[in-house]
């Protein structure tokens, strides 16, 4: 009888230990962590913005912001201020936060240090030895096309905007690509403006395609006058858009 009972002890000993240890454990679902509600207002807020939810150009008070979003003044406040250091909302004191409006100075601005990222870039990609992989680039431009096609114009942006980052990754710069990044949702809304010139959607897929032939055939003078004309094109197009809008509501320019 003692022995038997050894026994017993022995196999609930390993059993008991086996199941602590994770074999027989069930496969639970991890709790995922609340994200904070200033991350939750930061990301609402964005995309209102991108989507043009909130104007460009509107006046929005901050308890009115937090009464439509359901949660306290704090979280909203905390968003805004975020909002306001990447350029997307301008403080206006005892009125609110303004949706800004672009003026013809923050896009000459914006294209410019774009410029000067995207062309040191690219320049080392085409004198590099041996050459870089092409393969996230020219997916790219195949991804663009699909969306436009599909007449997705998110998906649009994100692709060219793939497009666009991939000479700063390729090249491993963390500062450029930073930079580029902090300044997405801008370049975003460019893009959108950009769009509403007829034919220009099709004209960018030809213009990386032309970008990415030139690397290919390690002509530097070349790469550099597509991409350099790429960008020129794409800035002429914002203005274009902003300048149309500025004539059909006057005084817009001024805020």
């Amino acid at each position: 009888m003692i022995f038997f009972l050894d026994k017993w002890y022995v196999i609930y000993d390993i059993l008991h230990n086996t199941y602590h240890k994770g074999v027989f454990m069930p496969h639970l679902k991890a709790i995922a962590q609340p994200l904070p509600l200033a991350k939750i207002a930061y990301e609402t807020l964005r995309d209102s913005i991108l989507n043009g939810k909130l104007v460009p150009g509107e006046i929005y008070n901050e308890m009115a912001l937090a009464k439509e979003l359901g949660i306290s003044r704090t979280p909203v406040r905390e968003a805004l201020l975020e909002l306001s250091s990447q350029g997307l909302v301008t403080y206006l004191p005892r009125k609110g936060v303004m949706i800004k409006h672009y003026t013809s100075r923050d896009v000459e601005e914006i294209f410019e240090l774009r410029s000067a990222i995207e062309l040191a870039a690219l320049e080392k990609v085409v004198k590099a030895s041996p050459p870089y992989d092409l393969s996230k680039l020219e997916k790219s431009v195949n991804d663009q096309r699909k969306a436009w096609k599909k007449g997705d114009s998110d998906a649009y942006i994100h692709f060219d905007r793939v497009f666009h980052l991939a000479f700063c990754e390729m090249i491993g710069n963390r500062r450029f690509f930073s930079i580029l990044e902090n300044i997405r949702d801008l370049i975003h809304l460019m893009a959108i403006q950009a769009l509403e010139k007829e034919g220009r959607g099709e004209e960018v897929i030809q213009e990386h395609e032309v970008v990415i032939q030139a690397i290919k055939e390690g002509k530097q003078v070349n790469a550099r006058k597509a991409m350099d004309y790429h960008l020129e094109r794409s800035k002429e197009a914002v203005l274009e858009q902003i300048n149309l809008e500025e004539r059909d509501t006057p005084g817009i320019g001024s805020r």
